[in-house]
């Protein structure tokens, strides 16, 4: 079957269309593989200071580059001195000038374009036959197809076609015809507009939850990542902010809630749940000593004792990573709530990094939503052939992007080589530097990558696994960010690096893992895995 460019569905499904489609959807039919079909193509022409426009019915393009111009003309038309005329409501046309211009006007734009094709061209007359006896000049009886031959349009067309060839590329050819521009993507401006995009079209979140009248006033919102989950927070504390309610946001990573704090109302509390512990501490008793062993956990059970004597404080109270947090920390945060206050909690259990208990929320309203706005379709795709969620997501970016890239490392040397070939591949697709992240599969203490001040010739800005007497992370400067799966989940960049990504099987927690990292991609991703990991994923591939 030919293919059709573009699609049925951008066609006006009015009257002054439905014989051509007939015929259209014939030609289809009738031709083999290999052929392609244009309809409705806009032409427009210079000759000296005149400007002309036009529209060729159909043109098709064979295997061989050649081509056809169909000038279809359905219901009856007139013979008349030679010539072929259509009448319609207010005028008639000359259809033998309409096909020659049409003509002249091919032959003169390949000519332009510097490509070199035959062209001929073809009258179709569904429901009108010519006398075998029937003399016209203007056009050759074998280059008309009336309704006796309609039954064997596609084979008249394909023998035409066989018996001639293009001397250009026919990739050329195929592009001039479907008025496609061969370019380079401008990716730095590309991510601006894909953020700006990506972010209206998931507003569906922030839009329609924070209308829900949920009667415990808790709602649970179980949504993919890139749905919009960080839209919807910051509406919630834009709109509590508007009417002077007190709003505290928790989430589970630090850097998340460095990120949320440059975009939140001031105020409004934006903090880590052991940023909270770590305030509250202070408060009661000073400063912890950072530097002994397991400070958070202690500071965590300090907070979680005391909370049962907390005062209701906020109007509102966001839970975002809500898979990542213990049923005790939910239930120390619940008393801070007022009587007539809500409570969102924000999770995605296919994002589950860590290994909690469950925990159920009394009465509360469930929304669910497997959308993802943020990540190119590609990458998506990917993601869904991997069979890393369950169920999967659903592909909702306007960009299409490219399949991610795999490049495979053996020891330490060819992990640091891979990973800067990685950075260098998104840089050279127009990714800058500063929006480039590499993320580990490995923690701080085992990451072969994390320790670098770089990765061959490109500086990294890197957490240095030490904190400073306020407890803030300390970060080296460098050109590109580096940090693990873990801590930048919640977060997102132009160009993403997953690199040390080194398994046996596609466990449940792997796969986890894979979608936070691949997820956190809005235009470019590229993989760095071990051999181990490279056969697992081929396999998986290759089965899917």
């Amino acid at each position: 079957m030919a293919r059709i460019s573009p699609t049925l569905d951008s066609i006006r499904y009015d009257a002054g269309f439905f014989r051509e489609i007939d015929v259209l959807e014939k030609l289809q039919n009738s031709l083999a593989d290999g052929y392609e079909i244009f309809h409705s193509v806009a032409m427009h022409t210079l000759s000296g200071n005149a400007e002309h426009h036009g529209e060729i019915d159909l043109i098709v393009l064979g295997p061989s580059g050649a081509i056809v111009l169909l000038e279809v003309k359905a219901g009856d038309v007139t013979l008349r001195d030679g010539g072929i005329f259509k009448a319609y409501r207010d005028q008639e046309r000359d259809i033998v000038r309409q096909t020659q211009t049409q003509y002249a006007a091919m032959r003169n734009r390949l000519t332009a374009a510097r490509l070199d094709a035959y062209v001929t061209n073809c009258l179709v007359l569904p429901d009108y036959r010519i006398d075998s006896d029937a003399h016209i000049v203007s056009i050759p009886r074998e280059r008309i197809i009336d309704a006796e031959d309609y039954e064997a349009l596609g084979a008249c067309v394909q023998e035409i076609l066989d018996r001639h060839y293009a001397k250009s590329d026919i990739a050329e050819i195929r592009r001039f015809l479907a008025n496609e521009f061969q370019v380079s993507a401008d990716l730095k401006r590309l991510g601006a507009q894909l953020r700006n995009t990506s972010r209206r079209l998931a507003e569906g979140l922030a839009t329609w939850v924070p209308r829900i009248d949920a009667p415990s006033g808790v709602i649970r919102v179980k949504a993919s990542a890139g749905a919009g989950k960080t839209q919807l927070a910051l509406r919630l504390l834009n709109d509590a902010a508007t009417r002077q309610e007190s709003a505290l946001y928790i989430c589970f990573n630090r850097s998340l809630a460095d990120h949320m704090r440059q975009l939140a109302p001031a105020t409004c509390r934006i903090a880590s749940f052991h940023e909270l512990c770590v305030a509250y501490y202070r408060a009661q008793h000073g400063n912890p000593d950072f530097s002994r062993a397991e400070i958070f956990q202690i500071l965590e059970q300090h907070y979680r004792e005391a909370s049962a004597s907390f005062s209701p404080q906020h109007a509102l109270i966001i839970i975002d990573e809500g898979q990542d947090f213990e049923p005790g920390w939910v239930a120390s945060l619940l008393p801070l709530l007022q009587e007539n206050g809500n409570l969102y909690l924000l999770e995605d259990d296919n994002q589950r990094l860590y290994q909690r208990d469950a925990f159920d929320l009394t009465d509360a309203v469930t929304v669910s939503c497997n959308d993802n706005f943020r990540s190119p379709k590609a990458i998506c795709n990917t993601i869904n052939a991997l069979g890393l969620t369950v169920p999967p997501i659903d592909p909702r970016s306007p960009y299409e992007g490219e399949l991610p890239g795999f490049r495979v490392y053996r020891d330490t040397d060819s992990l640091i080589h891979e990973t800067a070939e990685a950075i260098r591949s998104l840089v050279q697709r127009g990714i800058p530097l500063e929006e480039i992240a590499v993320l580990s599969g490995q923690g701080l203490s085992k990451s072969k990558l994390m320790c670098l001040d770089q990765i061959e010739d490109i500086t990294t800005r890197r957490f240095t696994g030490q904190f400073d007497k306020n407890g803030t992370p300390i970060w080296t400067r460098g050109a590109v960010l580096i940090d693990s799966i873990y801590r930048f989940k919640g977060q997102s960049a132009s160009g993403i690096v997953l690199a040390e990504l080194d398994f046996n099987e596609l466990s449940e927690s792997v796969c986890r893992k894979l979608l936070v990292g691949m997820t956190r991609a809005e235009i470019g991703l590229e993989l760095v895995v071990s051999v181990a990991a490279e056969m697992c994923l081929s396999f998986e591939l290759i089965t899917c």
